[in-house]
């Protein structure tokens, strides 16, 4: 894969159930992450520092965007009360 490039992933299936939604996305994400690991390996890193780092990125992401969403929800609230 060229520097910069990204193969596209497989979407959700709108027709599926609900509950096979997560599934359905591990499975469109793992061989993108199987790539990351490997990279990660071949760079030196230990499979313990890869899966805690991932577990870290993971965590930060949701946090970040849950901060985001309070955020946007504050400043809509803010103009909300601004109207006369």
């Amino acid at each position: 894969m060229a520097k910069g490039r990204h193969a596209p992933l497989r979407g959700p299936d709108r027709r599926c159930d609900i509950s096979d939604r997560l599934l359905n996305c591990e499975e469109a994400l793992e061989r993108s992450f199987q790539d990351l690991v490997e990279r990660a390996e071949l760079a030196g890193w230990e499979t313990i520092e890869i899966a805690v780092a991932l577990q870290s990125l993971a965590d930060h992401h949701m946090l970040a965007k849950a901060a985001n969403e309070e955020t946007d929800r504050q400043i809509a609230e803010a103009l909300r009360a601004r109207r006369p």
